[in-house]
């Protein structure tokens, strides 16, 4: 069995079909009290699985746990029903926890393996099997409790934990670090199919600071890592000290409805519970998965009959309404889809909603290339060829983005082909095909985000010089110019106002007049 982390805490916990959810054993550092720990680690619909992986955070720490179901001893009805898990210690991230499935999988297999149930009675002056073994366990893996006393003396919105996930992410995006096939960025590729164009107005509200609930039934390991990966979608660029953070919340049940309510900020959270839908004052998105067949085997595209998850908004709006992508979101959809697919080809989301207009943003863009040419040609600027525009070789269709092409800032060149893609991963070695493609979609997108604060940067530095002016909102004039074309399309353009002036604000870049 491979030695678990440093631990803030470990757990059993137990649902009786009369008594319902109840705490086995819970040992923790100091000031980290169970709270309603039987409750989270055993959330709605589990009951129809046989086993699967828990994802949450407990005092703000990443906790995972491992469900199982069992039928009850001969000459006994029901099920046996537990979860057995750990709270990792600073400065563990949420990506860690998937690896854990394993390990925690192996102790579980230990205690079934006692002589008595691993959920038999227990009690302090006669502690059960189980119990016993779980205390030896805590013994040996309980974190320093100085860890929490760092964290906890981290600024606000900047924690140790975030601060080390970040870094995390960017190491992953860079190829420095070693993955192992389990890493929930395996499961990018998989978001990407699923959610087809719609994943760029998940992005866009990720990034600037919206509350994204992802609903589904059980299991919810595939759903925490779909929720990982939006999370990983919103991080700011790394020269941004000041902004907002985004968490990733895992799962979350009724008991925490009133805390994830109150909760300042964006973040990024799973539930198995139907009911948070009619509570539109809770989030900003939902996105329900229940019509996707999820599985908790390893991450792989969805075939193209697959249907689009409902994704619904509730923010700065009266009512739920559907979200949906425009036209000028098309330009970096393709490209994710052009890094994802092999061989990179559009017609790979042609079957998702909407897919279509793939084609006809084909059509338009080599229509534009091969005017852009001839015009070119004839006044003698352009050359038809292998480096001209009016030659479309086989294979030619790229992943660029489509925006300024003067940024001069070399870490926020946008990536504009496969092949360069491949060359700016510097890792050796084979590496899983999904952790491959997962990589490139993050790396692309991060591209893209680097690409945004640059125009965003542009249009603040050309301001007035003065201390004033440098944080206040963002007037009509630079909305317009941050909108661009897309300014004058009706609602079109009022979200995308919309979206820079909560990126401006959730960057640090402006400050609202009601919150100075």
């Amino acid at each position: 069995m491979t030695q678990l982390p440093p631990l803030a805490a470990i757990f059993l916990t137990h649902f009786d079909d009369i008594k319902g959810q109840s705490v086995i054993f819970y040992a923790s550092l100091p000031d980290l009290p169970a709270k309603t720990i039987e409750h989270t680690t055993l959330p709605s619909g589990l009951h129809a699985l046989d086993s699967d992986l828990v994802l949450f955070t407990h005092h703000g720490m990443p906790g995972a746990g491992v469900f199982r179901s069992r039928l009850s001893d001969e000459g006994t009805r029901g099920r046996r029903m537990g979860t057995l898990g750990v709270v990792l210690a600073p400065p563990s991230v949420p990506s860690d926890l998937f690896s854990l499935h394993s390990t925690l999988s192996d102790l579980f297999d230990q205690l079934e393996a006692l002589e008595s149930s691993p959920f038999a009675p227990s009690s302090s002056t006669n502690p059960s099997s189980a119990v016993s073994h779980l205390a030896n366990i805590w013994h040996d893996r309980r974190a320093n409790p100085a860890s929490l006393a760092s964290s906890a003396s981290a600024k606000a919105g900047h924690s140790t934990g975030h601060i080390e996930a970040k870094k995390r992410v960017d190491r992953l995006v860079q190829g420095r670090e070693e993955l192992p096939s389990d890493h929930p960025v395996a499961y990018l590729p998989s978001l990407l199919s699923v959610m087809g164009p719609t994943i760029v107005p998940i992005y866009k509200a990720a990034l600037s600071g919206q509350r994204i609930l992802l609903y589904s039934a059980p299991p919810l390991l595939p759903l925490a890592a779909f929720a990982w990966c939006i999370w990983a979608l919103s991080l700011a660029p790394s020269s941004i000290r000041d902004g907002e953070s985004s968490v990733w919340l895992g799962n979350v049940g009724l008991m925490d409805l009133r805390e994830v309510k109150d909760r300042k900020g964006g973040w990024v959270a799973t539930t198995s519970d139907a009911i948070y839908r009619s509570h539109q004052d809770v989030y900003d998105i939902f996105i329900d998965f229940s019509s996707i067949p999820l599985s908790t085997d390893l991450p792989h595209d969805s075939p193209s009959s697959t249907p689009t998850p409902l994704v619904l908004s509730t923010y700065k709006r009266l009512s739920t309404t559907p979200v949906t992508y425009n036209f000028g979101d098309l330009p970096l959809y393709r490209s994710l889809l052009l890094l994802s697919s092999s061989p990179p080809t559009v017609h790979a989301g042609v079957g998702k909603t909407g897919g279509w207009w793939l084609l006809a943003f084909e059509l338009m863009e080599r229509a534009w290339k091969l005017c852009v040419g001839v015009c070119e040609f004839a006044i003698g600027r352009g050359s038809v060829g292998d480096e001209g525009h009016l030659t479309l070789g086989e294979g030619e269709e790229d992943a660029r983005l489509l925006g300024d092409d003067d940024d001069d800032d070399d870490d926020n060149i946008i990536i504009t082909s496969l092949e360069e893609a491949e060359e700016e991963d510097d890792g050796e070695g084979v590496e899983d095909e999904a952790i491959r493609r997962g990589r490139l979609i993050l790396r692309q997108i991060q591209h893209n985000t680097h690409h945004l604060h640059h125009h965003l940067r542009t249009v603040i530095e050309s301001r007035p010089r003065g201390s004033a002016a440098a944080t206040i909102p963002l007037n009509q004039a630079e909305l317009r110019q941050l909108a661009g074309s897309r300014w004058s399309l009706g609602g079109v353009g009022t979200m995308e106002a919309q979206f820079w002036s909560d990126l401006a604000r959730v960057w640090g870049t402006t400050v609202d007049t009601e919150d100075e």
